[in-house]
Protein backbone atom coordinates (compact mmCIF):
# COMPACT_ATOMS: atom_id res chain seq x y z
CA UNK A 1 0.00 0.00 0.00
CA UNK A 2 2.78 2.46 0.92
CA UNK A 3 4.71 1.72 -2.26
CA UNK A 4 1.56 2.19 -4.37
CA UNK A 5 0.99 5.66 -2.93
CA UNK A 6 4.65 6.54 -3.53
CA UNK A 7 4.55 5.33 -7.14
CA UNK A 8 1.26 7.10 -7.89
CA UNK A 9 2.40 10.37 -6.32
CA UNK A 10 5.72 10.18 -8.19
CA UNK A 11 3.96 9.59 -11.51
CA UNK A 12 1.43 12.30 -10.81
CA UNK A 13 4.09 14.87 -9.90
CA UNK A 14 6.05 13.95 -13.03
CA UNK A 15 3.00 14.38 -15.25
CA UNK A 16 2.13 17.72 -13.63
CA UNK A 17 5.75 18.86 -14.01
CA UNK A 18 5.80 17.97 -17.70
CA UNK A 19 2.45 19.75 -18.23
CA UNK A 20 3.63 22.94 -16.54
CA UNK A 21 6.96 22.83 -18.36
CA UNK A 22 5.22 22.37 -21.73
CA UNK A 23 2.83 25.24 -21.02
CA UNK A 24 5.70 27.62 -20.13
CA UNK A 25 7.74 26.51 -23.15
CA UNK A 26 4.82 27.18 -25.53
CA UNK A 27 4.26 30.62 -24.02
CA UNK A 28 7.96 31.39 -24.31
CA UNK A 29 8.15 30.25 -27.94
CA UNK A 30 5.05 32.24 -28.87
CA UNK A 31 6.42 35.40 -27.28
CA UNK A 32 9.81 34.85 -28.92
CA UNK A 33 8.21 34.54 -32.36
CA UNK A 34 6.09 37.64 -31.80
CA UNK A 35 9.11 39.69 -30.68
CA UNK A 36 11.09 38.49 -33.71
CA UNK A 37 8.25 39.49 -36.01
CA UNK A 38 8.04 42.95 -34.42
CA UNK A 39 11.81 43.29 -34.83
CA UNK A 40 11.49 42.48 -38.54
CA UNK A 41 8.69 44.98 -39.09
CA UNK A 42 10.45 47.78 -37.23
CA UNK A 43 13.83 46.86 -38.68
CA UNK A 44 12.60 46.86 -42.28
CA UNK A 45 10.28 49.86 -42.01
CA UNK A 46 12.74 51.76 -44.17
CA UNK A 47 11.19 49.75 -47.00
CA UNK A 48 8.52 52.45 -47.12
CA UNK A 49 11.04 55.14 -48.01
CA UNK A 50 11.84 56.12 -51.57
CA UNK A 51 15.41 54.82 -51.52
CA UNK A 52 14.90 51.18 -50.71
CA UNK A 53 15.63 47.81 -52.22
CA UNK A 54 13.24 45.15 -53.45
CA UNK A 55 14.66 42.80 -50.80
CA UNK A 56 13.78 45.23 -48.00
CA UNK A 57 10.25 45.57 -49.34
CA UNK A 58 9.92 41.80 -49.53
CA UNK A 59 11.08 41.38 -45.93
CA UNK A 60 8.81 44.15 -44.62
CA UNK A 61 5.65 43.01 -46.38
CA UNK A 62 6.39 39.37 -45.63
CA UNK A 63 6.51 40.26 -41.93
CA UNK A 64 3.23 42.18 -42.22
CA UNK A 65 1.62 39.11 -43.77
CA UNK A 66 2.78 36.94 -40.85
CA UNK A 67 1.00 39.10 -38.27
CA UNK A 68 -2.36 37.44 -38.87
CA UNK A 69 -0.92 34.06 -37.83
CA UNK A 70 1.17 35.03 -34.83
CA UNK A 71 -1.31 37.51 -33.38
CA UNK A 72 -4.53 35.66 -34.26
CA UNK A 73 -5.59 35.77 -30.62
CA UNK A 74 -5.13 39.55 -30.18
CA UNK A 75 -8.28 41.40 -31.32
CA UNK A 76 -6.71 44.89 -31.18
CA UNK A 77 -3.87 43.85 -33.48
CA UNK A 78 -6.17 42.03 -35.89
CA UNK A 79 -8.38 45.14 -35.99
CA UNK A 80 -5.37 47.38 -36.74
CA UNK A 81 -4.25 44.95 -39.44
CA UNK A 82 -7.75 44.88 -40.95
CA UNK A 83 -7.84 48.68 -41.02
CA UNK A 84 -4.47 48.76 -42.74
CA UNK A 85 -5.51 46.15 -45.29
CA UNK A 86 -8.86 47.80 -46.00
CA UNK A 87 -7.19 51.19 -46.58
CA UNK A 88 -4.19 50.04 -48.65
CA UNK A 89 -5.37 51.98 -51.67
CA UNK A 90 -6.36 55.09 -49.68
CA UNK A 91 -3.72 57.79 -50.09
CA UNK A 92 -1.85 58.86 -46.96
CA UNK A 93 -3.41 56.19 -44.70
CA UNK A 94 -0.53 53.69 -44.73
CA UNK A 95 1.54 55.69 -42.25
CA UNK A 96 -1.31 56.26 -39.79
CA UNK A 97 -2.31 52.63 -39.96
CA UNK A 98 1.28 51.48 -39.53
CA UNK A 99 1.69 53.58 -36.39
CA UNK A 100 -1.57 52.17 -35.01
CA UNK A 101 -0.31 48.66 -35.73
CA UNK A 102 3.06 49.33 -34.07
CA UNK A 103 1.34 50.69 -30.98
CA UNK A 104 -1.09 47.78 -30.77
CA UNK A 105 1.72 45.23 -31.01
CA UNK A 106 3.85 47.08 -28.46
CA UNK A 107 0.91 47.23 -26.06
CA UNK A 108 0.19 43.53 -26.50
CA UNK A 109 3.84 42.61 -25.94
CA UNK A 110 4.27 44.92 -22.95
CA UNK A 111 6.85 47.08 -24.73
CA UNK A 112 6.75 50.71 -23.68
CA UNK A 113 6.79 53.30 -26.45
CA UNK A 114 6.13 56.24 -24.12
CA UNK A 115 9.20 58.24 -25.19
CA UNK A 116 8.59 57.73 -28.89
CA UNK A 117 6.24 59.85 -30.97
CA UNK A 118 4.54 58.82 -34.22
CA UNK A 119 7.27 60.44 -36.29
CA UNK A 120 9.84 58.09 -34.77
CA UNK A 121 7.95 55.08 -36.09
CA UNK A 122 7.62 56.65 -39.54
CA UNK A 123 11.13 58.03 -40.01
CA UNK A 124 13.51 55.07 -39.85
CA UNK A 125 17.24 55.36 -39.60
CA UNK A 126 18.63 55.37 -43.13
CA UNK A 127 22.02 56.32 -44.53
CA UNK A 128 22.26 59.88 -45.87
CA UNK A 129 22.98 59.91 -49.59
Amino acid sequence: MDITITVISSLLSGIIGVGISTWYYRRYESRKQKIELLRKIVGFRFALTEKTSPEAKAQFFSALNEIVILFHDCPAIIQALNNMHRELAVPNRMHDNLVSLFKAICKEMGISHAGLNDDFFLRPFTPIQ
